[in-house]
């Protein structure tokens, strides 16, 4: 309404005067001096334009309220989220340099903080990987996956682009953020930190935690609560919105809302953000593929699939108005055949290429740096024993950073990275797949190498145990296997290897290494009870089509053996010696062993249409006669060692023989202990 218009009004009516507000009361006119009458000696007139004016005063009142209220709850998150005033101080780290490496030394190791602000606050000991920053920056790709294994620094690297990139709440905070990254690789980079540091509104998301949603309901309430929690890190743009805008806001910071508005949810912040800061958004997701591989455990992965692709695709296709950049991580290679099937801008950056190989994982100069603070420099060769091995892209050497911490702070050689968690899918399939599988399997656990082909993508709707090729390709990315120098994968150090020994072992109720210090310890009679035992309660994981296949014994033999290779002795199999082929050999490949003994074992296995009864040979009642057979078999197997020349080239003074025969999950073990004199081999009383 027009000032002329209000002037007009106020000529023709008397208003009460508790219908004044102070805009009203500024106004100059003839009849002013009626509005200070007293409510009984004014005049009411239902004049239409009075009508008009009262609700255009209520409307502002309103508006001034909700704008105050708004303001009120801004003010209240950034209380909680930043407390002023935000005071540099000097890093309490003293830093060092190796090579390419740049080691910040504090006085602890981060066990337990994965946040890179926790991390440097807490003058914990870090190495530098602000490169990262800059390579992210200066990649060509609008959408970038990298895909480590679990506990490989994914998280840290994630909150540092996350605390260089994003526009503070609060404007001093800015100094605060600068001092997390004074003296880093990224601070030489002048140029670069002018132009991009806190200079981005950031949709920060971890999908991490679904572990336990055994229903699709309870994925999707999950992660509607992460969505409400990544609205209220953001709830400052609410003043900014339209009325539309603001409820959509309000439903989803509330937690509570309906598909079709979580799947616009993120697209909508993107939005909002860009709008609010003039400036296109920066998108980091973790563990991105987490809720696919828990969707496919508990059977729902349909519709997990179908929803993550709407969300997603929403905002990081098409959406080049308000989306500079992404940045995702992960275990798995799902990307095309999940729910990023739609995306074209998205490149992938696995652990054998190039790009981002030293961003992710302790590099040799900054696993030497670190332990020569440590004062562990002298268990450099012990350490990589049981933690190097991975190779990435140009042939660099990679360790495991949550490995090495745990190593630093127990001061244990252990396997700290297997109880990390991660496996169930793996469980699921490993122990029923094909005899091919376990075959190749064999040779991994006789430090051999194998050549499979490493998928570019994993579909979980073809995921069985029959597809060996796709178990390979998730047992690489989940770092149980690496590629050697020959592009075949094998086992990389002694630290996974005993979490493979672990899945067998978890299947065989005796323990394999007891049984295997039996044999060192040459204390035969307790193997011959034990194995037996053992093949009647574990034996029914080895099933396939035919259950009593050599290649399934010959499998349980070599994981109950294979711990050897990691004690400085050889495990070799199937290999010619004398005039024939051994089924197992075990020999020391140095004089610093505890047992200087060398192992020959043969196998004999019951054919499936091989018939046992002849003429009464061995016994009248069939569990008599299994038994006389399985004896004859195994004695043969014995005598097969001597005459097929097996024992040629051993080099020990001590030598364990084993002949074993199995039918079925029975066995039987004739074996001896035998001590060279002279040229002769004599069994040792």
């Amino acid at each position: 309404m027009s000032f002329s218009k209000i002037t007009q009004v106020f000529h023709r009516t008397i208003f009460p005067i508790h219908f004044i507000t102070p805009r009203v009361q500024r106004l100059r006119s003839p009849r002013s001096d009626l509005f200070q009458l007293s409510f009984s000696r004014t005049y009411y007139s239902p004049n239409p334009a009075y009508l008009e004016l009262y609700e255009e005063n209520e409307r502002l009142k309103r508006e001034r309220a909700e704008m105050l209220d708004g303001y009120n709850k801004f003010k209240a998150l950034q209380k909680e989220r930043q407390q002023p005033p935000w005071e540099s101080s000097p890093k309490k780290q003293r830093i060092t340099t190796q090579g390419t490496a740049t080691l910040f030394a504090g006085k602890s190791i981060p066990i337990g903080k994965g946040h890179f602000d926790r991390i440097v606050n807490g003058g914990c000991t870090f190495i530098d990987k602000t490169s990262l920053i800059a390579e992210f920056i200066e990649s060509n790709s609008d959408v970038s996956l990298v895909v480590r294994p679990r506990r490989f620094g994914k998280t840290t690297n994630l909150t540092m682009l996350k605390e260089f990139f994003s526009i503070p709440i609060y404007p001093d905070n800015e100094n605060y953020r600068r001092e997390l990254f004074r003296d880093t690789k990224i601070t030489e980079r002048s140029c670069l930190l002018d132009s991009h540091f806190c200079k981005y509104p950031v949709i920060f998301l971890s999908l991490k935690g679904f572990d336990h949603c055994d229903t699709w309901l309870e994925m999707r309430a999950l992660l509607c609560a992460k969505l409400a929690s990544l609205y209220k890190e953001h709830g400052y743009i609410n003043d900014i919105l339209d009325d539309c805008e603001k409820l959509r806001f309000s439903k989803i910071r509330s937690g509570d809302f309906e598909s079709a508005v979580t799947i616009q949810s993120l697209e909508d912040l993107s939005q909002y953000l860009r709008t609010y800061h003039r400036r296109r958004c920066i998108v980091l997701v973790d563990e991105y593929d987490h809720p696919m591989e828990i969707a496919y455990r508990y059977q729902y992965y349909e519709e997990a699939r179908g929803f993550f692709s709407s969300l997603f695709g929403a905002l990081l296709k098409d959406n080049d108005k308000n989306l500079e950049k992404a940045f995702l991580v992960g275990v798995s290679r799902i990307a095309k055949s999940g729910y990023l099937s739609g995306l074209n801008n998205l490149n992938v950056f696995p652990m054998y290429v190039g790009k981002y190989a030293t961003q992710f994982g302790f590099t040799e100069d900054e696993i030497s740096i670190l332990l020569q603070h440590c004062d562990k420099k002298e268990r450099l060769n012990e350490v990589k024993e049981w933690y190097d091995g991975y190779r990435a892209g140009n042939g660099i050497c990679l360790y495991n950073p949550w490995s090495i911490n745990q190593f630093i702070d127990t001061n244990t050689l252990d396997a700290h990275w297997v109880d990390t968690g991660g496996t169930a899918t793996i469980k699921k399939l490993l122990w029923y797949s094909t005899k091919d599988f376990k075959k190749k399997t064999l040779t991994l656990l006789k430090k051999g190498a194998i050549d499979v082909e490493i998928l570019k993508d994993i579909d979980y709707n073809t995921l069985s145990p029959r597809a060996s090729d796709v178990i390979w390709t998730i047992l690489y990315y989940g770092g149980y296997l690496t590629m050697n120098e020959d592009k075949n994968l094998c086992i990389p150090n002694m630290e996974v290897f005993t979490e493979w020994k672990g899945w067998l072992n978890n299947r065989i109720s005796s323990n394999p290494d007891t049984m295997l210090e039996m044999l060192l310890q040459c204390n035969l009679t307790k193997f011959e009870e034990e194995l037996p035992t053992m093949l009647m309660e574990s034996l029914s994981y080895l099933d396939t089509t035919d259950r009593d296949s050599e290649s399934n014994y010959h499998f349980l033999m070599i994981g109950i053996l294979s711990p050897v290779r990691y004690h400085n002795y050889e495990l070799l199999s199937n290999r010619e010696a004398g005039e024939g082929r051994f089924d197992v050999r075990i020999v020391p490949i140095t004089e610093n062993v505890v047992y200087p003994i060398s192992i020959i074992m043969e196998f004999k296995v019951y054919k499936k249409n091989e018939k046992i009864i002849d003429n009464n040979e061995y016994g009248d009642e069939d569990e008599d006669k299994t038994e006389r057979w399985l004896r004859k078999k195994s004695e043969g197997a014995l005598a097969q060692i001597v005459e097929k020349k097996y024992r040629t080239g051993i080099k020990t003074t001590k030598l364990v023989e084993c002949g074993i025969a199995f039918r079925g999950k029975r066995a039987c073990v004739s074996s001896r202990v035998l001590r060279k004199e002279g040229d002769q081999w004599v069994e040792d009383s």
